[in-house]
C-alpha cells in the first residue's frame, strides 16, 4: 500500500512538473520568440480579426498589432509604451507600458506563486492553425476569479488558441490564431507612418504619480478575498473638479482589477454593471465614490469596492 501511495504522489509531483514546464515555456516563447501571423478574438459578442508582429532584438521586444475588420486601429508596443492609432477618429494616443490583464496576463503566468488560488491540470492534444497544441487548464479554487484554457504548440509553446473561463468553466473569451509563422531571426517593424499626421490629435497619457505606504491616501482595504493585494496606488488631477483621485490596483498575480477613489458626484456608478468579461462596482463611502472594475467576476468587484474603508 505505501508502494503504491509513493507512485501515486510521485505521479502527482511529475504532473505538475511538467505543468510547469509548459507554461515556463509559454511565458519564454511569447515575450523572447519572433513571429508573426494572424489571429481572432472573440468577446462581447464580437468577433475582431488581428494581425499581429512580434520581434526581438538588441533593443527589446517591439510589437505591432493591426485590425483586418471593423473600424481602423493600429497598436505599437516597445519596452516603454504603448501608441494606439485610431485614423477614424484622427487620433493618436501615447502611454506608458504597464503589465497585461485579462487573456495578456496569463501569458506571464508564475505557478509558484498561484498554486494557493488556482488548480494546473494537463488535458491531452488538440489540433489549432493546422498545428498540434497541448492543453493546459488554470482552474480557480473560488469564485473569485476566472480560469483559462490554453492551446500551446507543442513544438514552441506559444499560445495558439486561450479561452477565459467563467466560475461554471464556460468560455466567456477566446483568442485563436488562425496563422502563425515562427522566424529564427528577427524582423522588420517599420516605424509609425502616418498620412496627414498634421491633422491628427495626439494625447499623451499623463502617468499616475505613485505614491509609497508611507504616503497611503488614508484609506485601507479590510476585507480581500484571498490572494488578492494592492501592488500599485497612484494619484493623479480630477479633471472637471477639485481634488484627486486615487488609483488602486489589486492582483492575485493573475486576476487584477483597479479601484478609483473620487469625490461623490450624482452621475456616479451606484450597484453593478457589466460588458461582456469586465464587471464593475460603485457605491459612495463617507462622501466618496468608489468604483471598482476588471475583468473579474461581479462578486470580486463587489466585494472589493465594499471593503475599502476611511482609514482610522
Amino acid at each position: 500500500m505505501l508502494l503504491i501511495i509513493g507512485s501515486l504522489n510521485a505521479n502527482a509531483a511529475a504532473m505538475e512538473d511538467d505543468v510547469h514546464s509548459w507554461l515556463q515555456r509559454m511565458v519564454s516563447a511569447v515575450h523572447t520568440l519572433n513571429y508573426e501571423g494572424t489571429f481572432v478574438f472573440l468577446h462581447n459578442a464580437q468577433l475582431e480579426s488581428m494581425q499581429i508582429v512580434h520581434t526581438v532584438d538588441n533593443g527589446g521586444e517591439k510589437e505591432r498589432l493591426v485590425s483586418l475588420n471593423g473600424v481602423p486601429r493600429e497598436v505599437f508596443r516597445d519596452n516603454a509604451s504603448v501608441t494606439c492609432i485610431a485614423p477614424d477618429a484622427k487620433s493618436v494616443s501615447i502611454g506608458n507600458r504597464v503589465s497585461g490583464n485579462g487573456l495578456r496576463a496569463v501569458f506571464s503566468v508564475d505557478i509558484s506563486q498561484l498554486s494557493d488560488y488556482y488548480n494546473f491540470h494537463l488535458l491531452g492534444e488538440q489540433r489549432v492553425a493546422g498545428r498540434s497544441a497541448r492543453v493546459v487548464a488554470i482552474i480557480p479554487t473560488d469564485a473569485y476569479r476566472y480560469g483559462y484554457r490554453l492551446y500551446l504548440d507543442t513544438e514552441y509553446a506559444l499560445p495558439l488558441k486561450t479561452d477565459m473561463l467563467n466560475v461554471s468553466g464556460v468560455s466567456i473569451s477566446q483568442l485563436m490564431f488562425t496563422q502563425l509563422q515562427v522566424h529564427t531571426s528577427s524582423r522588420e517593424i517599420a516605424e509609425i507612418s502616418l498620412d496627414g499626421k498634421e491633422n491628427y490629435q495626439w494625447v499623451q497619457q499623463k502617468p499616475m504619480r505613485a505614491i509609497s505606504d508611507a504616503q497611503l491616501s488614508g484609506w485601507s482595504f479590510r476585507d480581500l478575498p484571498k490572494g488578492f493585494d494592492v501592488t500599485l496606488h497612484s494619484k493623479r488631477k480630477a479633471k472637471n473638479q477639485a481634488g484627486e483621485i486615487d488609483h488602486f490596483v489589486l492582483s492575485d498575480g493573475l486576476a487584477s482589477l483597479s479601484v478609483y477613489v473620487e469625490a461623490a458626484a450624482d452621475v456616479g456608478l451606484r450597484g453593478s454593471s457589466t460588458m461582456g468579461t469586465v464587471n464593475a462596482f460603485g457605491n459612495e463611502v463617507a462622501g466618496y465614490q468608489v468604483t471598482a472594475v476588471g475583468e473579474v467576476p461581479a462578486l470580486t468587484v463587489e466585494r472589493i469596492a465594499k471593503s475599502l474603508q476611511p482609514s482610522k
